[in-house]
């Protein structure tokens, strides 16, 4: 038999019971819609979560100073203390006959125990040029930059707030950042008394917006902008703007927005962060390690006593993907159990149909039909109809995820963004025509096992 005429018969049978294919189809189109708006969610909200870290620096290595925290050696303390405990108690017993004497005896003990203990001070680590001059000599690192962080006081049109200032190597600063330009340039080496503000706070923090190249003053000191940053894109574009910094400058004025009380900030050549970038195809976990190994060197530290700790921005992000990717597959399967719901209904619709057709099998079979083409019929019924619920079930998917999308775009004042996976349409096509294969299967093989004259006398 030919493949159209296959195609035909098969078509006929699912207009011929309209309501029953119907039935059936809704079961798919619910299990299909499921997995597909799970499936193209979890991969729009990876893709924005991605972007979002990579804007804090994704591909960076931050090196940061860490003071370890260390218990102090009391155990002397504690001896001495337990011997005078049990001195007193014998002093106590011995002087229990007076009341005059129990009394100094407990004034005594009250003046032993209640001595200030003395700890010694910890010294705060830092990081320093020396540190820096050590990751230079690290053939995988591509550019160093340096971050000095203060929090200094921004005064504008008679109104004042307090903002976040990091002092970044105006000379690779923008060879490693991942935020882009608004307006304005970028810091350029030999700058001095420039700023890059952030477009949260250039454009939504006074009622007034700040404007390329006018005069701010940050504790009293006047500094000239010289460029604003673009609003982070995508759904989670604007936490770049609301987490990370909002004034970027040469980290050698960040020095001059120390306050006077704290003496040990207005020190030059201390960093809050190391930033390195490394060049492509470094071998990123053997740098990790070696960075550590040059700064113990430098630093006279071993992995007991490390005063500092990497920081892989790269790690986070994988992990942060693997989690996303995990709950996606998890909640996805969830939704495919019904799936499994509407191929029993496949499967029912199948061996209902191949009741009502075993006469009609029968004339088939007795003028020349093969048992393969009977079968190959039954197939194609049942395919046809977990394909049109595929269809219809990644439409209304699509649909339902652009709605949430749009409901959320409006609730955070983000512009909208059309969210569609090819991964996602590929999977559901492809399993919504395999579970009507699968679910056929069965009554399509017994359709064509049937014997001709079996069929015919069939009532």
């Amino acid at each position: 038999m030919k493949p159209g005429k296959i195609l035909k018969i098969a078509f006929s049978m699912v207009k011929a019971n309209k309501l029953r294919s119907w039935l059936t189809i809704i079961g798919i189109i619910i299990g299909i819609a499921s997995v597909m708006a799970i499936v193209t969610t979890g991969e729009y909200f990876e893709k924005e979560v991605t972007e979002t870290l990579e804007g804090f620096g994704g591909d960076t290595i931050t090196i940061v100073a860490s003071t370890p925290f260390e218990l102090m050696n009391d155990e002397n303390f504690i001896v001495e203390y337990s011997e005078n405990s049990e001195e007193n108690s014998e002093i106590s017993l011995e002087n229990s006959e007076t009341n005059a004497e129990a009394k100094e005896d407990k004034d005594e003990v009250k003046t032993e125990t209640s001595e200030p203990v003395e700890f010694e001070p910890v010294t705060e680590s830092q990081l320093t040029r020396m540190d820096v001059f050590a990751l230079r000599s690290i053939p995988a690192i591509e550019y160093i930059n340096v971050n000095v962080e203060k929090d200094p006081e921004l005064k504008l049109g008679g109104k004042s707030t307090t903002v976040w200032v990091t002092g970044v190597d105006p000379a690779v600063w923008s060879k490693m950042t991942k935020k882009d330009l608004e307006q304005g340039r970028m810091l350029q080496a030999g700058d001095r008394n420039v700023v890059v503000l952030s477009n949260e706070l250039a454009k939504g923090t006074f009622d007034n917006e700040i404007r390329l190249n006018q005069i701010i003053l940050l504790n009293d000191r006047s500094y000239r902008v010289v460029g604003i940053l673009a609003k982070g894109g995508g759904l989670l574009g604007g936490l770049t703007g609301l987490f990370g910094s909002s004034i970027y400058m040469p980290y050698q004025n960040a020095y001059d927005l120390s306050s006077n009380e704290d003496s040990s900030e207005t020190e030059t050549d201390v960093y809050s962060t190391i930033e390195v970038k490394l060049y492509k195809g470094a071998d990123y976990n053997s740098t990790l390690q070696e960075i550590e190994n040059k700064l113990r060197i430098s630093r006279r530290v071993n992995e007991d006593t490390q005063d500092f700790y990497v920081n892989s921005n790269k790690e986070v992000i994988e992990s942060t993907r693997k989690m996303i990717n995990g709950l996606t597959i998890f909640l996805a399967f969830i939704a495919g159990i019904s799936l499994l719901v509407g191929s029993t209904g496949i499967a029912n619709t199948m061996f209902t149909s191949v009741l009502e057709k075993t006469k009609e099998i029968g004339i088939m079979k007795a003028i020349g039909a093969k048992n393969r083409d009977i079968m190959l019929i039954f197939l194609c019924n049942s395919a046809m109809i977990s394909l049109v619920g595929g269809i219809i079930g990644i439409l209304l998917g699509t649909v339902a995820v652009q709605a949430v999308l749009f409901f959320i775009s409006i609730k955070m004042n983000t512009p909208f963004e059309f969210a569609l996976s090819l991964k996602a349409t590929f999977i559901s096509t492809f399993v919504s025509i395999v579970v009507g294969l699968i679910a056929g299967l069965v009554p399509a093989k017994n359709a064509s096992e049937l014997k001709p004259v079996d069929a015919l006398r069939y009532e």
